[in-house]
């Protein structure tokens, strides 16, 4: 039902967009609101996902170049920093403003987002888990990912909270109690949630790893990013769910990416992203005042909203871009259904 629903759904924004109404929706309301777009990855030219990453999250290669060379001709990329000037300041900005923005810093950003990002001269944020960078680790969760796709087990017996068997016996299977192990992990907290995971990459049983090796940018990536004039903001070093640490640990994270990704690239960093965003409260006013605190100028959310003046740079919301984006009729009646949310008040 869900299927047929999002059949249904992406065949109206295909009429949409081919009836030339989005074209006048941008023309009469250009300069109402702003948008920051959150992406993830960016796959290979052979369509593959690695079995890392949640593929909703992965935008084919060919996929994000229609989406790039669709933002150069109908919208104005701009820079983070532009944004949160316009927002704070209510500096001008150009009508149909669009910040790009990356979480995590999977290496796919720097290899095949970034000599796309170039040719059509659009800058772009990169948030980048920077203890994972530096330790060339993936990140927890995609990890955590790789277990549920690799392991040959057909079950896995939880103990903790309470017990719990989870059925592995196919992909549809394996998809479901991933997204059940994962949303538990973070709702637990650090102390129990690091129990659950160990528990569940004991059973799994996983021995090869080498699918998991440079999955992250390196250092000379994101330096090289960065002299090209790509803004690198900070995205935690571990990408652990904030308000669920200790308040020490909260802001080690927090200020210790910051301190990290300035020594590696001698570069001042200004913006922050909350990891998990995904089915679980990924921050609070408590690690909002951390963020600032540690001298960032924003913070940005998962949650999905367009921006405007006087918003809090500390909560901004952004719009996911997902693989169902790959037809671009999609993505341009999201960007505009999006964007217009924001012309009248807000709560």
């Amino acid at each position: 039902m869900a299927s047929a629903r999002a059949r249904i759904s992406d065949a109206l924004k295909g009429v949409i967009y081919f009836s030339g109404t989005l074209g006048l929706c941008r023309t009469v309301r250009g300069k109402s609101s702003g948008l920051i777009l959150r992406y993830h990855s960016v796959g290979n030219a052979d369509g593959a996902v690695p079995p890392y990453i949640d593929p909703s999250l992965c935008v084919p290669l060919h996929a994000f170049e229609r989406q790039m060379r669709f933002l150069h001709e109908h919208y104005t990329p701009v820079s983070l920093d532009q944004v949160v000037a316009w927002i704070i300041g209510g500096h001008p900005i150009p009508p149909r403003a669009v910040a790009v923005t990356f979480d995590d810093g999977y290496q796919d950003n720097y290899s095949n987002a970034f000599p796309i990002l170039k040719k059509y001269r659009i800058p772009a944020t990169f948030y980048v888990t920077a203890g994972c960078v530096d330790a060339d680790e993936v990140l927890w969760t995609s990890k955590l990912r790789y277990y549920f796709t690799a392991t040959r087990e057909r079950s896995l017996r939880l103990r903790h909270p309470e017990l719990k068997i989870l059925d592995l016996s196919s992909e549809g299977t394996k998809n479901a109690s991933f997204a059940y192990a994962i949303s538990l992990i973070k709702t637990l907290g650090k102390g129990r949630g690091d129990e659950v995971f160990r528990e569940i990459e004991s059973r799994l049983n996983v021995a090869n790893m080498a699918p998991l090796k440079s999955a992250m940018m390196s250092w000379d990536d994101v330096r090289e990013m960065s002299r090209a004039g790509m803004v690198i903001g900070a995205h935690t070093l571990t990408h652990p769910s904030l308000p669920g640490l200790p308040p020490e640990e909260a802001n080690a994270e927090i200020a210790g990416s910051k301190a990290l990704i300035e020594e590696r690239i001698k570069v001042p960093v200004h913006h922050f992203a909350y990891p998990n965003g995904r089915g679980v409260s990924h921050f609070n006013a408590e690690v909002k005042e951390m963020v600032r605190k540690a001298g960032f100028r924003s913070s940005a959310t998962s949650i999905d909203g367009p921006v405007r003046p006087g918003d809090d740079p500390f909560a901004l919301t952004r719009m996911g871009v997902y693989r169902r984006h790959s037809w671009i009729s999609c993505l341009a009646v999201d960007l505009e259904r999006t964007r217009l949310d924001g012309a009248g008040s807000r709560t």
